[in-house]
């Protein structure tokens, strides 16, 4: 239940479909016949309902003296309102204090009730009420898990009431950064919190942690892709809730999920429940119309005997990662001195110790690309490890082991000095000076003083602060927040600049975010890779850039590789782009090429109003060659694909003012391409192309505001290029108003305004 709650508040936009979601789903559930939520009037007198679920009477309004009368009168929900805490009504039928609860809830069979205040900022603003068939039912357990659905739902009003859709936005990703997008699972850093507490009230009992280590999960997604993965992760969930109602199930990694058992269980339980575990997910799975089997193995480890909560979670990993002696078995516990046993990370470890005395480290340059000029602007500083007798090692193979052992702090100076020197040594060239970017990571923050080692660079190198730039992450913020905020405020002072890199992928605050020296925010490449196709990544996109402008930052987007992403960047305004569509990352000689041949991204000039671009798509090419013959005397560019796919990239690379799309596409219905395309494109005028036979559907889109107008196969040739003219009318009226806005939006910000 907790999961699909999650689920909701991630996809929710609006207040009060989320409140009718958790009715809903509480119900669906299968552990309770009503759900009830109530908001605080403005007077503070009554609680009135906005969304209910179930077969209970219909309760309209609660009043909240009714908490503080006698207990014979006395109502859970107005008391939890009142008293500002969890109201349990066990029996019903006995309890003096549910005089007109035992009516209501006797004539639908349910004999227990609970209260669970909903606060926002703080403040108790409405209840969550839910009722059992069950007398008894909220138990510890239970009451501890509805707790934590109301406190989800008070984190979402948070979220939810934000003036603007932007700070919306803002908001969702810091709720993302927490919980996994596909399933609303709680992810790592949540399951290391619950631990905390949950050991903290534990009273000296050991916590059993389950890591699920799903052996094939990869394998499988790079034959069925990225899309059976969402699937199986929620078949996963589903079976994994449905065992274990009451447990604490999180998503450590994208291959990995963990259980937090009760501690009251024996380890005899513990390593029964795993069994139970493995048999569920051993079972086949159905994903993208194939059955597949994903080999689950699961870790067991005890908070606190093998550590504390960080620790548990990666003894757990390391039990479920050790490959087991006997093929059949299903789980390990985690025993001490497992992970010395290591023989290949323990080579690894001592070959990174050594590579940085011996030289093996060097460094590649990314270029950073200016989208107003087409020139390079920046490098991004990148490590590898040239390792003797292996070649060229992959940064994923180990950086992260150079964090876990500390190694980070020691080459990350190496790494800065080695930039700056780079830097300086191209300037003595003659080459074009270039903002040198290089990343920072929490342990160098923790463990070193980087204000002396920036400076240390900058004067062995002779590199001016203005040319070096620090790329820090979200989760930096975590640390000490003044501390770094000091830190970086005065490398700023002397001229250092600051861009915060992956944003959208960690902990993001707009409290801190006004407050860091940042020049930059680099948009994560996961949000870009789909980002001309997928509305979501867009408006996560279109909502960073917004603030980022709004707060006076520049924005850079990783990642980029198509032509179709630089486009869709350049029309948000995006100022800077670093990926493979420019560039991979180059040793230094190779990027020192690229300034002196003043090596420039060949970027499409801006068009104003000078043509009007048609796009139609339509998976028969005999109808787009008709539909181009009775189009020929019209003053229309037009631009003709028969898939859904090169439409997006259309779409982002050339300004289209009218869509004409045939609705029987085999990617996807004309109507959910169009309604994607609006998402993604409003300004643009949607038409479908279609039989009658298919009027329902888009009667329906229509109706939903996803196209503008309908016409019916065969085609009037008149009839058509009315409609088109018209459309184009309306595309060329609403470019103009939006001109005129800005254009007002610019006087009104300037000298002498207000």
């Amino acid at each position: 239940m907790l999961s699909r709650v999650n689920r909701s508040i991630v996809r929710a936009e609006e207040a009060y479909a989320l409140y009718a979601d958790v009715c809903r789903i509480a119900v669906e559930s299968g552990a309770f016949g009503f759900a009830w939520i109530g908001l605080l009037g403005p007077s503070g007198e009554w609680v009135q309902m906005v969304a209910r679920a179930g077969a209970a009477a219909q309760l309209e309004r609660v009043a909240v003296r009714d908490g503080l009368a006698p207990e014979p009168d006395r109502c859970p929900i107005a008391t939890a309102v009142s008293e500002h805490q969890t109201v349990i009504v066990n029996d019903v039928g006995e309890a003096a204090d549910a005089a007109f609860w035992r009516q209501a809830l006797a004539a639908v069979h349910l004999k227990s009730i609970g209260a669970f205040p909903v606060r926002m900022e703080g403040e108790v603003v409405g209840v969550l009420a839910v009722a059992a068939g069950e007398a008894g039912y909220f138990k510890e357990v239970e009451t501890h898990l509805l707790e934590e659905v109301a406190g989800d739902i008070s984190f979402a009003l948070d979220v939810l009431r934000r003036e603007e859709k932007r700070a919306a936005a803002e908001a969702r990703i810091q709720y993302l950064a927490y919980y996994d997008t596909h399933t609303g699972l709680p992810g790592r850093q949540l399951l290391i919190e619950h631990l905390a507490t949950a050991v903290g009230e534990a009273s000296g009992s050991d916590l059993p942690v389950l890591l699920i280590r799903l052996r094939r999960y990869h394998s499988v997604l790079q034959v069925l892709g990225q899309a059976a993965g969402v699937a199986l992760a929620r078949t996963i969930v589903a079976r994994l809730e449905s065992l274990l109602p009451t447990a604490f199930v999180a998503r450590v990694s994208e291959s990995e999920f963990a259980c937090v058992l009760d501690t009251t269980v024996g380890l005899d339980v513990v390593e029964e429940t795993a069994w139970r575990v493995h048999g569920v997910l051993a079972q086949a799975m159905a994903a993208e119309g194939r059955e597949v089997f994903l080999d689950p193995f699961i870790g067991i480890a005890l908070c606190p005997r093998d550590g504390g909560p960080d620790e548990a979670v990666k003894a757990a990993l390391l039990a479920a990662a050790k490959e087991p002696q006997d093929p059949g078995s299903a789980c390990r516990f985690y025993l001490a001195g497992m992970d010395s046993g290591s023989r290949e990370r323990l080579d690894l470890e001592a070959a990174l110790r050594r590579a940085l005395e011996r030289r093996e480290f060097v460094l590649h340059f990314q270029p950073q690309v200016a989208l107003a000029t087409g020139a390079i602007v920046g490098a991004e500083a990148l490590i590898r490890w040239q390792r003797p007798e292996v070649g060229l090692v992959p940064p994923k193979d180990f950086i992260p082991l150079l964090e876990e052992t500390g190694l980070i702090v020691p080459v990350g100076e190496w790494v800065l000095q080695e930039a700056c020197r780079y830097a300086k040594h191209w300037q003595g060239e003659g080459l074009p000076g270039v903002r040198m970017a290089v990343n920072f990571s929490s342990r160098q923050f923790q463990e070193s003083d980087v204000t002396a080692q920036v400076q240390r660079a900058l004067a062995m190198s002779g590199l001016e602060p203005r040319w070096l730039e620090l790329e820090i992450t979200e989760s930096l913020v975590l640390l000490d927040a003044e501390a770094v905020i000091r830190t970086l405020s005065e490398l700023r002072g002397s001229g250092v600049s600051h861009a915060l890199d992956d944003f959208g992928t960690g902990y993001s605050s707009l409290a801190y975010l006004q407050r860091l020296p940042v020049a930059r925010i680099k948009i994560d490449y996961s949000f870009v890779a789909n980002i001309t196709s997928n509305p979501n990544d867009a408006a996560i996109v279109r909502a960073v850039v917004g603030m980022a402008h709004n707060l006076g930052l520049s924005v850079i987007a990783e990642g980029v590789e198509t032509e179709g992403q630089l486009g869709y960047l350049r029309g948000l305004q995006c100022e800077e782009i670093q990926g493979f569509y420019f560039s991979r990352p180059l040793p230094a000689e190779a990027f020192a090429d690229l300034l002196r041949n003043n090596s420039v991204l060949t970027v499409p000039a801006d068009h104003d109003r000078v043509e009007r671009v048609l796009l139609l798509v339509d998976d028969e090419p005999n109808i787009l060659s008709a539909l181009r013959r009775t189009l020929r005397r019209a003053a229309f560019r037009v631009l003709a694909t028969t898939s859904v796919k090169e439409a997006f990239e259309l779409l982002a690379t050339h300004p289209v003012g009218v869509i004409v799309c045939d609705q029987r596409m085999p990617e996807m219905p004309g109507t959910e391409f169009l309604r994607r395309a609006k998402e993604l494109h409003p300004a643009a005028v949607r038409i479908v192309l279609s039989g009658y036979s298919e009027l329902n559907s888009v009667i329906d889109a229509v109706n939903r505001g996803a196209i503008y107008k309908f016409l019916p196969k065969p085609w009037d040739e008149e009839v058509l290029l009315a409609a088109l003219n018209d459309a184009f009318r309306l595309h060329e009226i609403e470019q103009d108003n939006q001109k005129l806005t800005r254009r007002v939006k610019e006087l009104l910000a300037g000298p002498g305004a207000g």
